[in-house]
């Protein structure tokens, strides 16, 4: 990765941070991990790891696509067309060993997601039914 991706991420995750009035400590004791995290994060030095990201975007309700710079928009997620799948389908079957295997993980976490984001849209209807 680049140095201005890397920067770019750290200026995203630092404007997030103080557009919720968080401080660095704030964050990382949401995020259980020390101060020191946050400030590499932010500075650039260091890119989060996805399960950080992914958590970094749930606390501060934006997207993961947001925080890594591929969109503008903090809260609609870059969509893939049938052509995107394929292209991945077909890069997957190439994958070996560890890089398959984080392919998989990363499947995972995106269907615990999504399963996560239809339950809390059920509970939303409940409580509109119960209005």
């Amino acid at each position: 990765m680049d140095e201005e991706r890397k920067r770019l991420i750290g200026k995203r995750i630092r404007k997030c941070r103080l557009d919720n009035n968080f401080s660095q400590d704030e964050l990382a004791n949401k995020l259980k991990m020390k101060r020191s995290n946050v400030a590499n994060y932010e500075s650039g030095r260091v890119v989060p790891p996805g399960n950080v990201l992914i958590e970094m975007s749930q606390v501060f309700n934006v997207t993961t696509d947001y925080l890594l710079g591929s969109t503008n928009d903090p809260y609609t997620n870059v969509s893939l067309d049938d052509n995107d799948l394929k292209q991945i389908q077909r890069q997957r079957n190439r994958l070996t060993g560890k890089d398959r295997e984080r392919l998989e993980n990363m499947i995972k976490m995106l269907k615990l997601s999504f399963l996560d984001a239809e339950n809390e849209e059920g509970d939303e209807d409940d409580e509109e039914d119960n209005l």
